[in-house]
């Protein structure tokens, strides 16, 4: 399986979008940019983005904004704000993926593309962020590329990954988008396509892809009764509901999604040989909310899934085979 890495100017902006949030966990981690564009945003902007965050429940734009650009066709070559405006063709390029959004959730995000997003990308770019970026950022992430795609190389992860989930029918395999605004996040697109960090380093990178690659693990309806059964679980609410408020799953089946694409990400990884402590990672990672991941992660190493066994059966076997 190919793994490739690129860069994108629109994906990078969008990532950046959650440094003007005006939430110090993203901010922190971008100070210095932060700080040089932040005060030329607008306080209607500013005072819009608190109001459609704390409605919406999250605290953070990239992962859904991303998640629908991504779905468009040729979407690496268009422009941002003619794809942000293209409301009915992103519901299309949706539908013909594995993600759904609610019909008030579309009602939301495009509320907030209007009235948020693209007035901040206009205001951004107004203020010099292109030439900013292409000056400050884009000669690093073309450097580490480059050293991303040499470590990239000595790691085959199709047949593991495809033991859980079939990839193969993408023949271009997959691509990497390295930006430099997406820490502290790692992202999934829409394909066999991944949206990591230039500064984490080549192991984390290669995590987030074993990671993000099994998104999503499962066809929900068909596992409906399992992820009932983990919902009503004890452990598993208390740690649903003591999140990092900055990095939460507002629903209880992302949040357990999340929970079983780490132990698979992180099993590959390892029997890959990437140098990590399964448990450690998955005691500190996300604040400690990886409650379910140690236990799959253990049924991962115990039981062989054989190639006639779909995931979804695969996975309610080990629901089904809890005893906590």
């Amino acid at each position: 399986m190919q793994i490739k890495t690129t860069i994108n100017y629109n994906l990078d902006l969008i990532c950046f979008l959650n440094s003007m949030t005006g939430n110090k966990f993203f901010s922190d981690f971008h100070m210095e940019s932060a700080a040089k564009f932040y005060p030329l945003v607008s306080q209607k902007i500013k005072r819009c983005m608190k109001i459609m965050l704390k409605l919406q429940g999250e605290a953070e734009v990239a992962a859904s904004i991303t998640l629908l650009l991504s779905s468009l066709n040729n979407f690496d070559n268009r422009d941002l704000i003619e794809m942000l405006k293209s409301h009915a063709e992103i519901k299309k390029s949706m539908s013909k993926t594995p993600y759904s959004f609610k019909r008030i959730e579309y009602l939301f995000l495009f509320r907030l593309i209007r009235w948020v997003i693209i007035p901040l990308v206009k205001e951004l770019e107004n203020a010099g962020y292109r030439d900013f970026w292409q000056t400050n950022r884009l000669p690093l992430i073309k450097e580490r590329c480059n050293e991303i795609n040499k470590y990239l190389e000595q790691y085959d992860a199709e047949k593991l990954i495809n033991q859980f989930k079939n990839v193969n029918g993408d023949s271009s395999g997959f691509t990497v988008y390295i930006c430099s605004f997406a820490k502290p996040l790692g992202l999934k697109l829409c394909g066999n396509n991944i949206l990591t960090d230039f500064s984490y380093d080549n192991d984390t990178v290669f995590i987030n892809v074993t990671h993000e690659a099994f998104h999503p693990p499962y066809d929900v309806k068909n596992t409906k009764h399992a992820l009932n059964v983990l919902a009503k679980k004890s452990w598993v609410k208390d740690a649903y509901k003591n999140q990092n408020p900055d990095t939460r799953y507002n629903s209880m089946d992302g949040f357990i999604e999340e929970n079983i694409v780490e132990a698979l990400g992180i099993y590959v990884a390892v029997q890959l040989g990437v140098a990590i402590d399964p448990k450690e990672y998955f005691r500190t990672h996300d604040s400690g909310s990886h409650v379910i991941s140690p236990y799959f992660y253990d049924y991962l190493c115990e039981h062989n899934k054989n190639g006639s066994e779909s995931f979804d059966d695969y996975f309610i076997n080990f629901v089904d085979s809890l005893s906590v």
